[in-house]
């Protein structure tokens, strides 16, 4: 047994939050290998203790630990993806999807987790390869790949394709094809469904397009979607972003495949609680029709 510790190095509160977790796993002689990002951070905190890479953390970590937000979780879930590591996300961010545990619950999390208490979910990622330019490396996602209009003027225009049928074209100012997962990110806030994270589909959802009809689209995550972005001027060039963290800006015209990955993140999440507690709680739906309901309970004989 062997705990990895991540952290998001520009969050204030992760020294504390890992010396609290320090000593819970010291009490439960549980040894721990840090991760070398964040070692400055932790110069006052972790003297003496081990450091390593994520090569050496998925040789040789049982757990790892993620301080931050959703976006270190998407971040060491893509550095973890294959490894069999289950990542817990300890929330030092607001929102948190991923990271759903809290500080304040540290031994408690940590002795369900020792003792198996814990619920471990695979969630799906994706993948953007390059067909026509074999020098790029294919980029993974947890949540979404998206293309975004920045280098492309205006808007950008799209053809698509779903095993290799054509779709139709956008005209709209981004494309996002996301997860399950990702379905309460980027999609949800342009109009795409909230889908469950067992539903084995990928989420096609057009940023603010230039037509009525346009719509999100689900399909079957066994599908090859292709993305064509086309210029509509010299020199116009289009920028995929993978979980708003990776960067790709090539040159138009394109073609990029958009596929389930062969790999999956492993995931911790709380017994107590399951997939729509987190939704209900995070997005606020229904907590006093809820409660009212609960009191109404508690005032029948």
């Amino acid at each position: 047994m062997l705990i990895a510790i991540i952290g998001n190095p520009g969050k204030p509160d992760l020294p504390n939050a890992v010396r609290a977790l320090l000593e819970i796993l010291d009490e439960r002689g549980v040894p721990v290998l840090l991760y070398e990002g964040i070692r400055e951070e932790l110069a006052g905190v972790a003297s003496g203790r081990d450091f390593g890479t994520y090569p050496e953390i998925r040789a040789n970590a049982t757990y790892a630990i993620a301080f931050g937000g959703d976006g270190t979780m998407l971040g060491a879930s893509r550095m973890l993806a294959g490894s069999g590591i289950p990542l817990v996300g300890v929330n030092l961010g607001k929102l948190g999807f991923l990271a759903e545990f809290s500080v304040a619950s540290l031994a408690g999390t940590m002795d369900d987790l020792l003792a198996g208490r814990c619920r471990i979910v695979e969630r799906a990622l994706l993948q953007a390869t390059f067909p026509d330019l074999p020098e790029q490396e294919p980029i993974v996602a947890l949540n979404d790949i998206v293309f975004d209009k920045r280098g492309a003027g205006l808007m950008m225009q799209m053809e698509t394709f779903i095993n290799g049928d054509f779709l139709g074209a956008y005209r709209a100012d981004g494309l996002i094809l996301s997860t399950p997962t990702g379905s309460t990110a980027y999609s949800l806030a342009v109009g795409g469904p909230v889908v469950v994270p067992s539903a084995q589909v990928i989420v096609m959802a057009p940023i603010a397009p230039h037509m009525l009809t346009a719509r999100p689209v689900v399909v079957p995550d066994t599908a090859v979607i292709e993305v064509c972005p086309i210029a509509q001027h010299d020199g116009e060039t289009a920028t995929i972003i993978a979980d708003g963290q990776l960067y790709r800006n090539l040159p138009m015209p394109l073609r990029v495949c958009i596929t389930r990955h062969h790999d999956t993140a492993a995931l911790v999440k709380s017994s107590a609680t399951t997939y729509f507690d987190v939704l209900r709680a995070k997005l606020l739906w229904g907590e006093e029709v809820r409660t009212a309901r609960h009191e109404a309970k508690k005032d029948q004989p």
